[in-house]
């Protein structure tokens, strides 16, 4: 008889055993209970339960972000939801002005002026030496880094139209700054590069100048497939814009509330005529572009209808990050008014 007895105890004790597994631990235990050892470090600054409007207060700006995209006028991106899902909804979650313009046409006249409150003569995209000397906002902030997609070397001042590059969507190269080899990049990805690298160290500059190549920036460019429709590259900027804004709001930069970001476009089309003062215009027709405003302090569905411009823009920056004083037309009552519209 005995020798069945340790059997059937094995036999039992296996039973009791699955049983218990089955219906969990004896001892109540809270199913997300801290575990014992100790927290891992978390991103400093406050947790951004939202992207925007998080935060309320005197912002401390420390890192402004421009994001610089092609040509595309308003009206074929605002509210056309089909072909740009994100950048609408990122304009409803955060802000958009609505009566923002460029400065002029061509296109080189907006990448100086924005820079210098100037085009300082250069008018026209074939210009030669185009390059000025004069100031800009990047001798006047502590530090800079401008990343351009497509951009096969370093401050680049030839098109590499094969890799969908143009100096045209590179403003730092028309100006005569030191050091444009080291502080002009090609732009990487979302998850690795220069820009990547400098999220994830968190050490951004003051002011970042971003700029998608011309497959990308929503503009019309026949070397990326140059019999497709107007919506196929306002999707693919769409798309794009999309994996950045989540690499930079995700940031510890952005989530300690010292990020604002600027998303605009370089002019409307088609273009208006040559040398159309658009600052002057009412922000109607292809002078019109977006202005999208991105940060902790900017109250969700904000549109401000008010008449802003690039020079706008560039005065907002300036005021931002502490510029002893504005570049030629960017004036403080407009700089004061974009900031003031936006929680900034």
């Amino acid at each position: 008889m005995w020798r069945w007895v340790l059997p059937v105890a094995a036999v039992a004790a296996v039973l009791i055993g699955f049983l218990a597994s089955r219906n969990g631990p004896t001892e109540h235990v809270k199913p997300h209970a801290a575990p014992t050892t100790s927290a891992p470090v978390t991103t400093p600054g406050p947790h951004l339960k939202t992207v925007c409007g998080s935060l309320k207060g005197t912002p401390r700006i420390r890192h402004v972000v421009w994001i610089w995209m092609g040509d595309q006028s308003y009206k074929h991106l605002i509210g056309k939801t089909r072909v740009a899902p994100y950048i609408n909804q990122l304009a409803s979650i955060c802000g958009v002005a609505s009566g923002y313009t460029t400065i002029t046409h061509p296109s080189i006249a907006n990448d100086v002026g924005v820079l210098a409150g100037d085009p300082h003569g250069l008018v026209h995209n074939a210009c030669d030496p185009c390059t000025t000397t004069a100031p800009s906002l990047l001798t006047q902030v502590p530090s800079w880094r401008a990343f351009v997609d497509g951009m096969p070397t370093p401050c680049r001042k030839l098109a590499a139209e094969h890799a969908g590059y143009t100096r045209l969507s590179n403003p730092p190269t028309y100006f005569a700054v030191r050091g444009c080899t080291r502080f002009d990049r090609p732009l990487g990805t979302p998850a690795a590069g220069g820009l990547a690298r400098l999220l994830r160290t968190n050490t951004l500059p003051a002011f970042t100048l971003m700029a998608p190549d011309s497959c990308h920036s929503s503009g019309f460019d026949k070397h990326c497939g140059g019999t497709l429709e107007r919506g196929v590259f306002i999707s693919r900027a769409d798309v794009g814009l999309r994996g950045w804004l989540a690499a930079l709001t995700r940031s510890r930069a952005y989530q300690s509330g010292a990020t604002a970001i600027f998303i605009t476009w370089n002019q409307g089309t088609p273009a208006q005529p040559l040398h159309t003062d658009c600052t002057r215009a009412a922000p109607i027709g292809t002078c019109r572009v977006p202005l999208i405003v991105v940060s902790p302090y900017t109250t969700p569905h904000t549109r401000a209808t008010l008449h802003l411009t690039h020079y706008s823009l560039l005065g907002a920056t300036e005021r931002l990050l502490h510029a002893r004083s504005l570049l030629g037309h960017a004036s403080h009552a407009s700089a004061a008014k974009l900031l003031r519209a936006f929680g900034l």
